[in-house]
C-alpha cells in the first residue's frame, strides 16, 4: 500500500475522530443551553464522523476487494448518505442560527430524507460503471465537496450576522473556523480538477484531512468560548435589570429614592472638595388626586410620565431628577452659584410643569408646590436636605401652591411635626386612638333632640385631643380616612341604635362621608352590612357630604348615592353656599337635608345680606320638599330668627358643644338637663 494511500486512511480516521469529538461537543452544549441550530450541528457532525470513517475503511480494503465488492459498496453506501446528510443538517443548524428558531420537525424529516436519497443514488451511479474513474470522482468527491464548502460559507455568513458581544472572540472563532473549512473545501477542488495534478499532489491532499481535525478543533472551541460569553453577558443583563429595578422607578424610568440619596452623597462630597453650592428641589404636584379619583390612574400614570419627561427636558445636563414616590419629585442642582440660580431653576420648573397637558383627549392644568434647601447654608447631609426642602414645599402649599419657597428654620419644625403626625396617623385606628364626639340636632318645632352628628377627634397620646381639621386633610391624601371613616359609620351606627333601644326612637345618626369614601365601590355593600350588623333601621342614618363634594361628584360617586337612597338611607348636603355652585343643581341629587352653613349663620339676624341667604335656603328647602338644617346657631336671636323662617331643625353652640357619648346621653335622658343648658332657646321656641 503506497504512503499517500496511508496518508489519507489516518487523515480521514484522523477527521473521523476529531468530528466525533466535536459532535459530544456541540450535544453537551445543547443538553446545557438549549439552541435550536446546535442539535443539528451534533447530528451533522456525528454524520461527518460517519463519512469520514467509512470511506477511510473502503479505501483500506481497496487492496483486497474491487470497487464493485459489496463490502466496499456497503461503506461507500453508508460514507454517501452520511456525507450528504451532514450538509443537510449543517445548512438547517445555519438557517435557525440566523431566524433564532427551529424548523417545524415534520418539514426537516422531509429535507432528510430526499438528501439521504440523493446521496444513495450518487453511490449507486458511482458503483454503476468502475470504469468511467473520473465522472465517479466528481460524482462522489467533487459535487460533496462543492455543496460542503457553499455549506461552509452559508453558516459563516450567518454567524457574521449573529449579534456581537463587546470585545466578544467566541463568535469571531467560530466564524473564522467556518471560512477556513469552506475554504478548505474549495482549495482541495482546485487541486484535485485532473488526475495528473491528483497524482502529482496526492501527498498534500492527504494531508489537507489534519488541516480539517485543526479547524474542527477550532470550531469546537470557539463555539464552547461564544455560549460562555453569552452566558456571561446575560448574567450582566440580568445583574443591569435588577439595578434598574431596584434604583429605578418604574413609571417613569427616573431614579428612585434610593439612588437620589446617593447621588446627593457623591454630590456633598463633591461640593465640600470644592467649596460651591448645590440645591435640592422638592416637588409636589398640586391637586393631582383629583386627576386620579376623576379620571382614573391610567391618567394618572400618563400625567406622570409627561411631568417626569418635562422635568428631565427642563434641567441642565449636570442636574439630575427623580422620582420620590406618588406625585412627589426632587431634582439634584449640582454648583448652584447662588441661592438665585437655585430660585430661577424652580420659576422655570413651575412654568413647565403648568403648560397644559393632553391625556386620552382632555386638556389638563396642573400646577406645583416646590421646596428648596440648600447647602451648606440649611443642611449638610442628603437625609437633612432631603427634609428641609420637603418642609419648605410644605410652606408653599400653606401659601397658595403653585409656587416655590426657600427654606426657613422656622418652617422645618411645623413641617417636621406634620411628618411625625403622619407617620403616627397610620397607627391611631389599632392603637383605639379615635373617639367620637357628638353635636345634637334640635327640632325646632318641638325643641326635642332628633338626632346627633358624629365627629371624629384624635386622642393623640402626647398631643392629647386633635381636631379634625388638623388630621383629616392627612388622611385624605394618605388613604386612611377610608379605614378610619368605616370605624366612624360603624361606632356611631352601634351608639345611635343603643340610645334608640333605651327610648329615644326618634333619634337618628349623621356621619360625614369623603370623597374616598363616596367613590369607594364598595360604599353601599359595606353600609348595607353595617346597618345589619348593628341594627340601626336605614331611615335613621344620615350621610353627609360637603356641597363642593356634591358638586364635583359624578358616574360612580352619584351611582353610590343614589344606591344608599334606594336603600332607604338619608342624604344631606352640608356646608351649603360655600362652593359657590348653582343651587338648582342639588335638584340632581337625591337629599334629604340641606345643612345652612355657619358662615351665613353668624350674621343674623344683624346682617341683611346673611339673613337673606339664610331665607332663601330655608325657602328653596321648602320648595323641594326637603329638610333644612341651621348649624352653628350660638344665640338665641339667631335660634328665633331660623324659626320663625320654618327652619325644620338646628345646632351649635348655643345647646351645646359636641361632647363625648356619655355627656351627650345625659342629654337625652334628662329634659332637666337640657332646658337648664337652654332657657333662652326654651322661650323663643314656646
Amino acid at each position: 500500500m503506497a504512503v499517500p494511500v496511508v496518508f489519507t486512511i489516518v487523515g480521514l480516521f484522523a477527521q473521523s475522530g476529531a468530528a466525533v469529538v466535536t459532535a459530544f461537543v456541540f450535544g453537551g452544549l445543547q443538553r446545557r443551553y438549549w439552541r435550536p441550530f446546535l442539535q443539528h450541528w451534533t447530528w451533522s457532525w456525528s454524520a461527518l464522523a460517519v463519512h469520514a470513517g467509512a470511506g477511510a475503511s473502503a479505501v483500506a480494503l481497496a487492496a483486497w476487494y474491487p470497487i464493485d465488492a459489496p463490502v466496499r459498496f456497503a461503506l461507500a453506501l453508508v460514507a454517501g448518505i452520511a456525507g450528504y446528510l451532514q450538509i443537510a443538517w449543517l445548512l438547517l443548524g445555519t438557517a435557525e442560527l440566523s431566524r433564532g428558531r427551529s424548523f417545524p420537525e415534520r418539514w426537516t424529516s422531509r429535507l432528510v430524507a430526499v438528501v439521504a436519497l440523493l446521496g444513495a443514488v450518487l453511490v449507486i451511479a458511482y458503483s454503476w460503471d468502475p470504469s468511467r474513474t473520473e465522472l465517479l470522482f466528481v460524482l462522489r468527491v467533487s459535487v460533496r465537496r462543492f455543496a460542503v464548502g457553499i455549506a461552509f460559507v452559508a453558516g459563516g455568513l450567518a454567524i457574521r450576522r449573529a449579534p456581537l458581544i463587546a470585545r466578544g472572540v467566541g463568535r469571531r472563532v467560530v466564524m473564522a473556523a467556518f471560512f477556513g473549512l469552506a475554504a478548505q473545501q474549495l482549495h482541495f477542488l482546485l487541486l484535485s480538477t485532473t488526475p495528473q495534478l491528483r497524482r502529482q499532489l496526492s501527498f498534500y491532499l492527504a494531508s489537507l484531512g489534519l488541516v480539517d481535525v485543526v479547524l474542527y478543533f477550532a470550531l469546537a472551541i470557539g463555539l464552547v468560548i461564544w455560549l460562555l460569553e453569552e452566558e456571561r453577558q446575560a448574567a450582566m443583563d440580568a445583574a443591569q435589570k435588577i439595578e434598574q429595578i431596584a434604583y429605578h422607578d418604574s413609571l417613569t424610568g427616573l431614579p428612585n429614592r434610593q439612588l437620589f440619596l446617593n447621588q446627593l452623597g457623591m454630590a456633598l462630597h463633591h461640593a465640600r472638595r470644592g467649596n460651591h453650592m448645590i440645591a435640592v428641589l422638592f416637588l409636589d404636584l398640586d391637586r393631582f388626586k383629583v386627576v386620579n379619583d376623576s379620571l382614573g390612574h391610567a391618567a394618572g400614570d400618563a400625567l406622570l410620565q409627561t411631568i417626569a419627561e418635562r422635568l428631565t427636558h427642563t434641567i441642565r445636563a449636570e442636574d439630575s431628577v427623580t422620582r420620590l414616590g406618588g406625585d412627589e419629585f426632587a431634582v439634584l442642582a449640582m454648583e448652584v452659584h447662588a441661592p438665585a440660580d437655585a430660585a430661577l431653576l424652580a420659576e422655570r420648573i413651575i412654568a413647565a410643569v403648568k403648560r397644559p397637558i393632553v391625556v386620552d383627549g382632555q386638556e389638563l392644568f396642573v400646577t406645583t408646590s416646590l421646596g428648596i434647601s440648600l447647602y451648606p447654608l440649611d443642611a449638610d447631609t442628603p437625609e437633612d436636605l432631603l427634609k428641609t426642602a420637603d418642609a419648605a414645599m410644605y410652606k408653599a402649599k400653606a401659601q397658595g401652591r403653585d409656587i416655590a419657597e426657600r427654606y426657613q428654620p422656622e418652617v422645618g419644625v411645623a413641617a417636621l411635626e406634620q411628618l411625625g403626625l403622619e407617620s403616627n396617623l397610620q397607627r391611631a385606628l389599632e392603637h383605639d386612638q379615635l373617639v367620637l364626639h357628638y353635636q345634637p340636632i334640635v327640632s325646632s318645632a318641638s325643641g326635642l333632640i332628633t338626632g346627633v352628628e358624629a365627629l371624629l377627634r384624635w386622642n393623640h397620646p402626647k398631643r392629647g385631643l386633635i381636631m379634625p381639621a388638623e388630621f383629616i386633610p392627612l388622611a385624605e391624601a394618605t388613604g386612611a380616612i377610608v379605614p378610619m371613616g368605616s370605624w366612624v359609620l360603624r361606632t356611631a351606627c352601634e351608639q345611635v341604635q343603643e340610645w334608640r333601644s333605651r327610648g329615644q326612637t326618634q333619634l337618628r345618626a349623621a356621619v360625614n362621608l369623603s370623597v374616598r369614601q363616596l367613590q369607594h365601590g364598595d360604599l353601599c355593600s359595606h353600609v348595607e352590612h353595617i346597618l345589619a350588623e348593628t341594627g340601626l333601621p336605614a331611615e335613621f342614618l344620615e350621610l353627609e357630604i360637603t356641597e363642593s363634594i356634591a358638586m364635583r361628584s359624578h358616574g360612580r360617586a352619584v351611582d353610590n348615592l343614589r344606591a344608599l337612597k334606594g336603600m332607604g338611607v338619608r342624604v344631606s348636603i352640608d356646608d351649603l353656599g360655600t362652593g359657590y355652585s348653582s343651587l338648582s343643581a342639588l335638584r340632581l341629587f337625591p337629599i334629604d337635608s340641606l345643612k345652612i352653613d355657619r358662615s351665613f349663620v353668624q350674621g343674623v339676624p344683624g346682617s341683611t345680606d346673611d339673613s337673606a341667604i339664610a331665607a332663601a335656603v330655608i325657602t328653596l328647602g321648602l320648595t323641594l320638599g326637603v329638610n333644612v338644617i341651621a348649624e352653628g346657631i350660638e344665640r338665641p336671636e339667631q335660634l328665633a330668627f331660623f324659626v320663625e323662617q320654618r327652619c325644620a331643625e338646628w345646632q351649635g353652640y348655643l345647646l351645646v358643644r359636641p361632647v363625648t357619648a356619655q355627656a351627650c346621653e345625659e342629654l337625652l335622658f334628662c329634659p332637666a338637663g337640657m332646658a337648664a343648658r337652654l332657657p333662652s332657646a326654651s322661650r323663643a321656641v314656646a
